[in-house]
């Protein structure tokens, strides 16, 4: 047991020392951001009537340019309800919504323009960058740096459809950014995107805060960040709330994620990322936007991570802490898959309490990638809706293919992994479930210490394939095979 917590104490130092310099360099990127002067441009002087009816695009983008060209300032959206199609931000420019003001897309399709990447600048290895429809936006940042947009108004997607878009429904994104820095989006709110919220490719030193997002597709999706935090935000949406990838320093921290698909999904490798201080609560306010008349709203994994989960993402993910989560309602807790290229160090999972889980056990799985080096769980409480029709038949169980599935354990299930430590953890269900509680596919070694859960007393309860030595409160149960 000695051994144990001494190695798991150099893991938190480890992580508290990386994540507290984190903090301190946000800190010092957001203070050294060039800050815009003090000129304000009213939308209003260049022509923007606000009345829900007319057409304001060429006010917004003369009083932007205008801005932009006296050195930066702030233009300012008084309150009333602006129709537009893509408003194009540029360096230097704070885009402040006050109260009752509403930016709205409009209906026409036309009216929106599309992010394409800067020539030879490599984006292949971000799904959909080279799609023009695809990136198409209300509000569009390309190639800018100290951007913001912040205020409490509101920015209104209307759910804008286009039949040619994917899945036949899907239209502009309401916020999209590109090969951009410095950028700042806090305490507005976006209803309705008729695609992602937000959308991104290679940003850098960012701060998302104090904002809400309801309905539309994702909440937040970022392919390719660095220095990212993501905090005091809430979410409910009818797809991902937050997703990306090839991300390097992030922080989520102090949010609540209510959605109809998953809480956060992780599809790219990621290094340096913390989860920490907030809640996953299901079912979806807002149902499942693809669902379409099934208007599904039960909220599938609350954090799952699957770099080339949708394409192939190669790289490693290294450095993942995830703490004090409150999760109630899912499908499933933790889902940690790697796929073909990917190959995972540690993971640190400690401090969470998780009620309801309605379908599928936790799972930190590698099937067409690498392994995993190192996952640890500590101080985690689960409590799952027992199945009593659910089969523990393994044989025909293969890699997941995009979500949770039917697994052939009800508590935890583990494959390819070197070393799994599971310390202070605590596992029930309520009503019957006959399968066991744990599955272990070639993992090295399997650490218990104060785990607690139902069958422990049957050996049946934990089932070994292929896999190394179990050690349970630092006694040895199980030896290698």
């Amino acid at each position: 047991m000695t051994t144990i917590h001494a190695f798991n104490n150099q893991i938190s130092m480890k992580y508290n020392a990386c994540f507290a310099l984190l903090f301190l360099v946000f800190a010092l990127n957001v203070h050294s951001q060039a800050q815009p002067t003090s000129a304000v441009f009213n939308v209003k002087e260049y022509g923007a009537i606000g009345d829900g009816i007319t057409i304001d695009t060429e006010a917004f983008n003369k009083a932007i340019v205008a801005c932009a060209e006296a050195g930066g300032g702030t233009v300012l959206v008084p309150a009333g309800t602006y129709l537009t199609g893509t408003i194009h931000l540029k360096s230097n420019v704070t885009l402040l919504l006050e109260k009752d003001s509403v930016i709205k897309g409009v209906t026409d399709l036309n009216a929106y323009m599309s992010y394409i990447p800067t020539p030879g600048r490599d984006m292949d290895r971000y799904d959909n960058a080279h799609r023009t429809r695809w990136n198409r936006a209300l509000i569009l940042g390309v190639g800018v740096n100290n951007v913001a947009i912040t205020g409490v108004g509101i920015i209104d997607g209307d759910h804008v459809f286009d039949e040619l878009g994917e899945e036949r429904m899907r239209g502009p994104h309401t916020i999209l950014f590109a090969e951009s820095r410095n950028l700042t989006f806090d305490g507005f709110t976006v209803n309705n995107s008729a695609n992602y919220a937000f959308m991104a490719y290679e940003i850098e030193n960012v701060v998302f805060s104090n904002l809400t997002v309801n309905q539309g597709w994702d909440a937040i999706q970022v392919r390719g960040g660095k220095n990212m935090i993501i905090r005091n935000s809430s979410f409910y949406t009818g797809d991902d709330a937050v997703a990306g990838g090839y991300w390097e320093n992030v922080v989520i921290t102090d949010c609540h994620f209510n959605s109809s698909c998953n809480g956060i999904r992780i599809i790219m490798p990621v290094k340096n990322l913390t989860i920490s201080h907030s809640t996953f609560a299901g079912p979806g306010r807002y149902p499942h936007r693809t669902s379409r008349e099934r208007q599904r709203t039960n909220m599938l994994s609350a954090i799952l991570i699957q770099p080339g989960g949708w394409v192939v993402a190669p790289g490693l993910s290294d450095n993942i802490h995830v703490h004090d989560i409150t999760i109630s309602i899912v499908n499933n807790p933790f889902m940690f898959v790697l796929n073909e290229g990917n190959h995972a160090g540690t993971i640190l999972v400690e401090r969470v309490t998780a009620t309801e889980i309605n379908a599928h056990a936790a799972s930190v799985e590698s099937w067409r990638g690498g392994v995993f080096d190192e996952v640890i769980f500590r101080d985690i409480t689960i409590e799952y809706v027992g199945n009593p029709n659910a089969s523990s038949d393994a044989t025909s169980l293969g890699r997941p293919p995009v979500d949770a599935r039917p697994l052939p354990c009800w508590a935890w299930f583990a494959r390819n992994v070197k070393s799994l430590t599971l310390e202070n953890v605590n596992l029930r269900y309520t009503g019957t479930d006959q399968r066991p509680a744990f599955y272990f596919d070639n993992v090295g070694a399997v650490k218990f210490n104060g785990v607690t859960y139902f069958g422990s007393d049957n050996p049946q309860s934990a089932v070994f394939r292929n896999s190394g030595t179990w050690t349970v409160d630092g006694q040895e149960v199980r030896r290698a095979r």
